[in-house]
């Protein structure tokens, strides 16, 4: 059973978005003084309702840092940045993550990847994404800029309290700009692209999450060819608002771009990351 006096916004298989406060018991829905009642199945999502606009928003920002000092001079920074917007119908994501590692004042590691997605939610299952992004940048890839642009559709093959897993894919355009070329090869690239992806969230206790995220994107060999991302991390609560996050990322191009004097780029990046995150 759960009753709320605080207004929400529900929204219900058929579309219906209804605001009030919430009642679900004996298997059925009731939202304010509505005297439709749904059965709990229907039930698509549940969001703060207009009226309390600030609720509706989740921001996390991580940063992480190592220095060394004396025989070996290195400094390695992380930040990132992961914001979340969920109404009844639809949510809004954007999460950037950000690396740079010197060693005796020689860059070795540069890099940041930020996307966003925009989902409209059609069944509790499934969702349509009118519209995602992805600006990525790595010159030790011998990229520059890679920008990408599409849309798609996504489906939750699991949706529980502890458990949260749903894949997408669509079309997309990608633009890339590479770093250094040979002279008489194309500095850009653009062409049209697929991209396949799974995210899986895991609440293994009460203070521990886990997440899997994995994007598959097939491209063009002129582009640097098909691109895999992965992260897999887990953020164990230390405060109500402070996080130890932990995570490996794992970029892989399949044909990177050789730079100018003709050396290949490797196709692999690891990369441990640990942070603490403030929830805002």
């Amino acid at each position: 059973m759960v009753i709320s006096g605080r207004s929400h916004s529900v929204r219900f298989n058929d579309g219906t978005v209804q605001q009030g406060s919430l009642n679900i018991s004996g298997g059925y829905v009731v939202v304010g003084n509505s005297p439709s009642q749904y059965r709990y199945q229907d039930l698509v999502s549940i969001a703060p309702s207009a009226e309390d606009e600030l609720s509706a928003w989740s921001i996390k920002v991580g940063v992480g840092a190592n220095l060394s000092r004396g025989n070996t001079e290195q400094t390695e920074l992380s930040a990132s940045v992961d914001i979340k917007r969920r109404t009844a119908s639809n949510r809004l994501l954007i999460n950037a993550l950000a690396d740079r590692t010197a060693n005796d004042d020689k860059v070795t590691e540069n890099n940041l990847r930020a996307n966003g997605t925009f989902d409209w939610f059609y069944t509790s299952s499934l969702y349509f994404r009118p519209v995602f992004f992805e600006y990525y940048r790595d010159p030790f890839q011998n990229i520059d800029n890679k920008y990408t642009l599409g849309a798609g559709f996504g489906y939750y093959l699991i949706d529980t309290d502890k458990l949260e897993w749903d894949i997408g894919a669509g079309p997309a355009y990608q633009r890339t700009e590479f770093s250094d070329v040979a002279a008489g090869q194309d500095t850009s690239n653009s062409s049209t692209s697929f991209y396949f992806e799974s995210n899986l969230d895991y609440e293994w206790r009460t203070n521990v999450d886990l997440k899997f995220d994995y994007r598959f994107t097939f491209a063009e060999n002129a582009s640097g060819g098909n691109a895999q991302h992965a992260l897999a991390g887990a953020s164990i609560d230390i405060t109500n608002d402070i996080d130890l996050d932990l995570s490996l990322v794992w970029d892989h191009l399949a044909s990177p771009v050789a730079n100018a004097d003709g050396s290949i780029p490797k196709q692999d990046d690891y990369k441990m990351i640990v942070s603490l995150g403030v929830e805002l």
